[in-house]
């Protein structure tokens, strides 16, 4: 009973040493957050920092290269998002092309919400719509953007950038620290002689687990919103672009020509369907109308009184 009882404090005493150096290597991977990967061992962080830096070197001359985005820093995370709204008046035409491109790029549509083709009440189409949400390639990125520019008309666009250094730094840190307790605390369980001491090792183990799940979990969605920028698409099937500059007299009325025959045209359309439409309503009412019309003439004839005869006529038969 001795021999477990030393056997089980010396084990515990060194628990509780891993835990204390894991929190002070915590802490000491806190107070350097500016440098990427600053508790692990210098080789693999040299490796890694340069790998980093070329890749986002490469995508940085290219930013520059393709003339639109920003050129972004190298070895630093960061998170670009772009949203969109588009007017089109070839809805089907801009939908296809988009699809094909972002196919082209390697990217994907992580969602979408488009309506179909109907009608209203007047038997016109109902204008469509799209909103997707679309990544793409950081590196392809302002191919994508030019895309969209060129086939449709962009009344809206905003971009922003999230720097995530500092927050994956500390997640690499934190879980390069689980990983060496892991390590040790598993040497530990194979040399543990009392019951107590494997339960409290096993308990242990399981939380590191959990922890280091969740971190990988955290720094693959760092990864992936990362190396894949989001763009939020809103388009518009329009008959007519909101202007994106101001226009010159000339344009001006030959739109309102333009947009005033169009309304004439429905205008007429609409009158000429509406008395069809209506045949069985007024024709009975235009029917009745003009048989009492017929009546009431007829029966005015009827009434007309006898002319009287002339003056003359009268003086005469009173003389004779």
């Amino acid at each position: 009973m001795k021999k477990r009882k030393w056997g089980f404090i010396p084990s515990l005493l060194a628990i509780l040493c891993l835990s204390a150096c894991s929190g002070k290597g915590m802490t000491m991977a806190r107070d350097t957050k500016a440098d990427f990967g600053a508790a692990m061992p210098a080789e693999t962080t040299t490796q890694e920092s340069a790998a980093s830096q070329q890749e986002n070197s490469g995508n940085a001359s290219l930013e520059s290269e393709t003339g639109t985005g920003p050129i972004l820093p190298a070895g630093r995370k960061l998170i670009r998002n772009v949203s969109m709204n588009v007017e089109t008046d070839e809805f089907d035409a801009l939908v296809t092309e988009l699809q094909i491109k972002i196919t082209q790029l390697g990217g994907y549509v992580e969602q979408s919400d488009m309506s179909g083709s109907r009608m209203d009440g007047s038997g016109k189409p109902v204008p469509r719509f799209a909103d997707m949400t679309v990544r793409i390639p950081v590196s392809q990125m302002n191919s994508f953007v030019r895309t969209v520019e060129t086939n449709g008309n962009v009344t809206d666009k905003s971009e922003s950038t999230q720097d995530v250094t500092l927050q994956y730094s500390d997640l690499e840190s934190k879980k390069k620290s689980l990983e060496i307790e892991q390590e040790k605390l598993w040497e530990f369980l194979e040399k543990a002689e009392s019951i107590d001491t494997v339960i409290t090792l096993q308990q242990r183990l399981s939380e590191i687990r959990y922890q280091l799940e969740s971190m990988e979990s955290q720094l693959r969605l760092y990864d992936n919103q990362v190396d894949y920028s989001t763009v939020s698409l809103s388009i518009r099937e329009v008959n007519t672009f909101t202007p994106t500059s101001p226009e010159s007299a000339g344009t001006r009325i030959s739109k309102g020509f333009s947009n005033n025959f169009k309304a004439f045209k429905t205008i007429t359309a609409n009158f000429l369907i509406g008395m069809i439409v209506t045949i069985p309503f007024w024709f009975p009412i235009v029917l009745i109308a003009g048989i009492i019309i017929f009546i009431s003439r007829k029966n005015k004839k009827k009434k007309v009184p006898v002319p009287l005869q002339p003056q003359k006529e009268k003086e005469d038969i009173t003389s004779s």
